[in-house]
């Protein structure tokens, strides 16, 4: 039974696996003859295009059908020239210049042109050393602002010269420091000051006037007075003149310490004219006032004036006192120092200026202050020198080294090293290209082809469609599934019976 029910299914498989090859090769054929219909020639119906050409491609004539689309190009036109535009990049310090051409119409571009880097120019600017600060030349490119420095000098240091103030009654004494150099100053050892030191002279009473104590200081002007005693008053000798007929009589009161005198008790004597007037008799004299309290000294005398508790600051003169001070300037390639010699009221002294320079092997040079104020020491010989400058009463207030170079051809300063950024129109080598670059011409088109059987017009072409083939395989394919298929059936009912028995 199992037997017989296998080979019926085999049957059946195989029946399946023929009417399904039936069914698509009837389909295979049915298409092959549509396709096979549709294959026949096309009476081509060709409209010419014009393409003009181009500065990257050619010109040419497109003919397509207008029935099938088929299409072939013809007629071709050389390229065209390209329109250049010029961009001149100007050259800096440190990039070369160059100019780029490119096409407006194609972007091609190409650079050349090319000119050397300007180098830079620079102007020098010398700072002179100070007590505190390194002086240096700083050297400055007018053109793009870069800068470096060299000749450094360091700085050479404060030389304080001390000034002693003594003390006085009233005022602290101390020493003070300043830099012969720069003027800074500071002040140290502080003293106390030394009080009054008071010696007294009695002034005795006249007639009219207050006799006191004047307590004087032996060291300043600081007085004041004491211990009054009041006048003493007018001690009188008369001395009586007799009238006579031609003149009139009187007594003479006469001080015997003063001397001091008046006139009184006129008298006549015989007949006198009638408008005779008997003289004025002298007033008596004044007695001055008393002060209101003798006994207290003058507003001017001090409280304490021994040791006053705290020194008053010297009043300042009520003239001006010019004070000068002293700054140069070191020019060092123009072998010169210029020197300002003023007050700070603007007041300039620099003709009471002098200096010297003295080498270090002993050979003085005594140089003058030009109306410049410049100090010109191009004639001293190269070498280390102790520069000192003197006021007009011989007193040095300013001292320093300086070391005189040799004279030197003038020599272009060192450019220094290219920045490290190129600039954004610097281009990939700036600084010498090795060979400038010829216009970047576009590549010229290649030839077109000759029209093949795409380009031109389809011909009649013999033989079998495509299509019958390809349909011819499909359907082997789908019968040689359905035979395996068929197989892998039997197959597994056979071990299936095979299990079961």
């Amino acid at each position: 039974m199992t037997k017989t029910k296998h080979k019926l299914l085999a049957a059946f498989g195989v029946m399946l696996t023929l009417s399904l090859g039936a069914l698509l090769c009837g389909f295979t054929t049915d298409k092959a003859s549509a396709f096979a219909e549709e294959a026949a020639p096309c009476e081509h119906a060709y409209v010419a295009e014009t393409v003009a050409a181009t500065c990257k491609d050619k010109g040419y004539t497109l003919y397509t059908c207008e029935n099938c689309g088929d299409s072939y190009k013809d007629d071709y036109t050389e390229l065209k020239e390209h329109t250049y535009s010029d961009i001149v990049i100007a050259p800096t310090c440190t990039n070369s210049g160059y100019t780029t051409h490119f096409c407006v119409e194609c972007g091609a571009e190409y650079t050349d042109e090319y000119t050397e880097p300007l180098g830079h120019a620079f102007t020098d600017e010398v700072i002179v050393a100070t007590c505190l600060t390194d002086g240096y030349t700083i050297h400055t490119c007018g053109a793009c602002d870069y800068s470096y420095t060299d000749s450094v000098v360091l700085a050479f240091g404060h030389n304080y010269i001390a000034e002693v103030t003594a003390p006085t009654c009233t005022e602290q004494g101390y020493t003070t420091h300043t830099c012969e150099h720069c003027g800074d100053s500071y002040t140290d050892t502080e003293t106390e000051a030394t009080g009054h030191t008071y010696g007294a002279e009695t002034v005795e009473p006249t007639c009219t006037a207050y006799g006191f104590i004047v307590h004087q200081c032996k060291d300043c002007n600081s007085r004041y007075i004491t211990d009054y005693v009041n006048p003493v008053g007018h001690t009188y000798v008369d001395t009586v003149v007799e009238a006579t007929p031609e003149e009139i009589g009187y007594t003479i009161h006469k001080c015997t310490a003063c001397e001091y005198s008046y006139l009184s008790d006129f008298v006549r004597s015989g007949e006198q004219p009638s408008d005779a007037k008997e003289p004025d008799v002298p007033e008596t004299p004044d007695v001055p006032d008393k002060p209101e309290n003798p006994d207290e000294p003058k507003p001017e005398q001090p409280e304490n004036p021994d040791k006053p508790e705290q020194p008053d600051k010297p009043t300042e003169p009520s003239e001006h006192e010019h004070n000068f001070t002293l700054s140069s300037e070191l020019k060092s390639q123009d072998k010169k120092i210029h020197i300002s010699y003023a007050c700070d009221c603007g007041e300039e002294n620099n003709g009471a200026v002098s200096v010297t320079f003295t080498e270090e092997g002993g050979n003085r040079y005594d140089l003058t202050i030009d109306e410049n104020g410049d100090i010109d020491f191009s004639a001293v010989e190269s070498g280390k020198y102790a520069v000192e400058m003197f006021d007009e009463n011989g007193e040095t207030i300013m001292w320093y080294e300086l070391e005189v170079e040799k004279a030197a051809e003038p020599t272009t300063p060192d450019v220094p090293e290219q920045p490290d950024e190129p600039t954004p129109e610097q281009p990939d080598n700036p600084d010498k290209p090795e060979t400038p670059d010829e216009p970047n011409e576009p590549s010229e088109p290649t030839a077109p082809d000759e029209p093949n059987d795409t380009d031109k017009p389809a011909e009649e072409k013999k033989g079998g469609s495509p299509a019958l083939f390809i349909g011819t395989l499909v359907a082997l394919i789908l019968l040689a599934a359905g035979g395996i298929t068929t197989f892998v059936i039997i197959k597994k009912k056979k071990n299936k019976s095979k299990k079961e028995n």
